[in-house]
């Protein structure tokens, strides 16, 4: 008999956790599972997902989340719901409320980003409740911070997150590097930098430009694309503009939905975030055959082991990001085998397979008859 569970997110914009939801969903044995996602009505996973599952859209910002955790727990009732996946920060507040409400129900908190919960009381109720059965961390560097946190080590299971190889795997480079560099006018032998991120203070896409403008201080061949958009794009490229970083050396691209295709163009990818819970952008990267320069941000050492999946930077360090670039970018025997490396790394820790089974045996788990009666 399928068990029904129920995903929850509060969020209205596509992101790293969504695209998770999407893969899981996608690739979980539907014998064995019946799926509902609750999301706010005009979100982007009701858009994308009605199609896949079954969804229930429901207001849930402000007070509207009380009324949220009433709907939600008579659809939990009437569809027989077993065991709630929260997905967002939110959702963790709206979990909490159902549970209130359906105690029998099981209750999996996703937690994706790397900074400490905050030490008010509210926060520790939230994150220490006994209603919570397990947290799911993306990454060891999400495990640790909760665990220091007070969260019983028990409640603690790592599955880190994963990408779909198949997108990326399936172009042409060579067609792609070509139709690219045609349109960004730019030489058949200039390296391409890339970094694929939402323009925000997490992000510090200033450090990465401090880095090129000392790149092109030094006279060093390269072209870098940014693509992304957020609330920082104005003074990015103000600072763009004050390092004389013109479209010959640096392109602010806006949101793309053509992604794999800017990868398959890339050499390296660079990724200058102040706090990353896993980085999925660079596993994407990986399996574009880009070499890795990123900061040693939260789990991105994970992905990329130094000096053999990629290079590594101290955050907020735009000296030793321009040192690193410049290595990757005079040296194509490095890019290559930092190439290999990070491929290799991906298939080994990172498999879309892994985080599907992950997932699927903790959910079997927590609903194994000896946990029910409890």
């Amino acid at each position: 008999m399928p068990q029904a569970i129920l995903h929850l997110d509060t969020e209205s914009t596509w992101r790293g956790g969504e695209n998770q939801l999407r893969l899981l969903l996608e690739h979980a044995p539907s014998k064995d599972w019946l799926w509902h996602v609750a999301a706010p009505p005009a979100s982007e996973v009701i858009r994308r997902l009605s199609s896949l599952v079954q969804t229930v859209a429901v207001p849930m910002r402000g007070l509207a989340l009380l009324t949220a955790a009433w709907k939600l727990a008579a659809y939990v009732r009437r569809n027989k719901i077993v065991l709630i996946d929260c997905q967002s920060s939110r959702a963790h507040n709206l979990g909490l409320l159902i549970k209130l409400l359906v105690p029998s129900c099981r209750l999996v908190v996703h937690r994706r980003v790397d900074y400490p919960p905050g030490r008010g009381w509210i926060h520790r109720k939230k994150y220490l409740s006994s209603r919570i059965d397990a947290f799911v961390c993306i990454s060891e560097a999400i495990a640790q911070v909760l665990k220091d946190y007070g969260v019983p080590e028990t409640r603690l299971h790592i599955v880190r997150s994963a990408v779909d190889p198949k997108p990326f795997e399936q172009l042409k480079a060579q067609d792609w590097r070509a139709h690219w560099r045609s349109e960004w006018n730019i030489g058949a032998t200039v390296p391409i930098i890339g970094n694929v991120a939402y323009l925000t203070e997490q992000k510090d896409h200033a450090t990465l430009l401090k880095a090129l403008g000392r790149l092109k201080q030094e006279g060093i061949a390269f072209f870098c694309y940014i693509a992304g958009d957020g609330p920082l794009a104005p003074s990015l490229k103000a600072l763009a503009q004050e390092l004389n970083l013109g479209p010959d050396k640096l392109r602010f691209l806006g949101v793309r939905r053509d992604v794999p295709e800017l990868l398959a163009a890339t050499d390296i990818f660079a990724l200058s975030s102040q706090d990353e819970g896993l980085g999925t952008s660079l596993l994407d990267a990986t399996h574009s055959s880009c070499a890795l320069v990123a900061t040693a941000a939260g789990g991105i050492p994970e992905i990329v082991e130094a000096e053999v999946s990629g290079l590594l930077v101290p955050v907020g360090d735009a000296t030793t990001f321009a040192d690193q670039l410049r290595r990757v970018l005079l040296d194509p025997s490095l890019r290559q085998r930092l190439v290999a490396g990070a491929r290799k790394r991906a298939i080994e820790r990172f498999s879309l397979e892994a985080m599907v089974e992950g997932n699927l045996k903790l959910y079997t788990r927590l609903l194994s008859p000896s946990r029910t009666s409890e």
